[in-house]
């Protein structure tokens, strides 16, 4: 697995910043849920119906059904599948990746437009990208930090164990 997808640390400022886009993103489409997941189908954040019991489950079959869809584009010579759109009798779902990390997912029924959905979603994945952005920053200062930290520490223990 791609260490910079398990290394990143999402604090809860940035947390929030993201729950409060997935909220409005819910609430100007009408849509019943929403979610963030990174590329292995961790969830993020999500936000809409309360109801759901099988999110773990449901956030890890949609990221192999993107990661399937993007084989397929590469099969087909495709540059790139970034969005993949699934209709159902009750439910429909619509994804979207956001910088090749995490993907923006909106459940939505008959009620809402595919048209407004696809235009929100745009915005949303603009704001998370930033937020994203933000995260791998900070990662990669609090990565820096704890590597020099633990690096100072072995050398110290290192010189106790072998003093003379």
């Amino acid at each position: 697995m791609d260490p910079q997808l398990t290394s990143i640390i999402v604090s809860q400022i940035e947390t929030s910043n993201i729950e409060e886009c997935l909220e409005r993103l819910v609430a100007e489409t009408g849509a019943n849920y929403s979610m963030l997941l990174d590329k292995s189908g961790q969830v993020i954040a999500s936000q809409g119906d309360t109801d759901r019991q099988d999110i773990t489950a449901l956030g890890a079959l949609l990221a192999g059904t993107f990661a399937s869809s993007r084989e397929v584009a590469r099969l087909l010579k495709e540059k790139d599948f970034r969005v993949l759109f699934q209709q159902g009798v009750r439910e429909n779902i619509f994804t979207e990746l956001i910088q090749e990390q995490w993907m923006l997912v909106v459940m939505f029924d008959k009620r809402t437009h595919i048209g407004l959905v696809k235009v929100l979603s745009k915005r949303a994945t603009d704001e998370l990208g930033a937020v994203l952005e933000r995260v791998k920053i900070e990662s990669r200062a609090k990565d820096a930090v704890i590597s020099t930290s633990f690096r100072t520490s072995v050398e110290d223990t290192i010189d106790l164990l072998f003093k003379d």
